[in-house]
């Protein structure tokens, strides 16, 4: 049977039915990473190698954020510098909208299945890789904590938004 057809007969409108909770988490997930993914057809080819302020209030970049720049930087293809983006972006946009996460650990298996689903590889670019973890350290993202408050859940969507901006800065 196809989804189409459970949808009209009113199957998966239950509110016990993994479809219907599998459609609540991936509908707003699609719909951020195609923002993300539209916004950063503009923004990609703006980066600067020499560039290293963000934003309107010059604030410099964190070493890690320099270094995840960096990394991102040495990365030629850009089909994957969109991607990158897009996983970013659609984090920070997923994040400033959601408030039914209650914890950080909730978002890592969301982001992880956007990841496989988009084609992302880790090992592909280690470097890079290992810039965004090191970053993520420093952010205190390993850290679990509660996203009970607004500004819990800014300072989760904040960590995204400085990944954005470390690869988006053009002065």
């Amino acid at each position: 049977m196809t989804l189409l057809r459970v949808l009209k007969r009113g199957k998966a409108m239950n509110s016990k039915s993994p479809l219907r909770h599998g459609l609540i988490v991936s509908i707003p997930w699609l719909l951020a990473l195609c923002l993300g993914g539209y916004v950063a057809m503009d923004r990609v080819s703006d980066i600067s190698d020499s560039t290293v302020l963000v934003g309107e209030d010059s604030e410099k970049l964190s070493p890690a954020l320099l270094e995840v720049r960096e990394e991102y930087l040495k990365i030629e293809n850009q089909s994957d510098r969109i991607l990158i983006y897009k996983l970013f972006a659609g984090s920070a946009e997923y994040l400033k909208h959601s408030v039914s996460l209650k914890h950080t650990g909730q978002f890592d298996p969301m982001l992880g299945r956007v990841q496989t689903s988009y084609g992302w590889n880790r090992e592909k670019y280690p470097d890079f890789t290992q810039a965004v973890s090191d970053f993520l350290v420093e952010a205190g993202y390993e850290e679990p904590r509660e996203l009970l408050e607004e500004s819990d859940r800014k300072w989760f969507q904040g960590i995204f938004e400085s990944l954005v901006n470390a690869i988006t800065t053009n002065g």
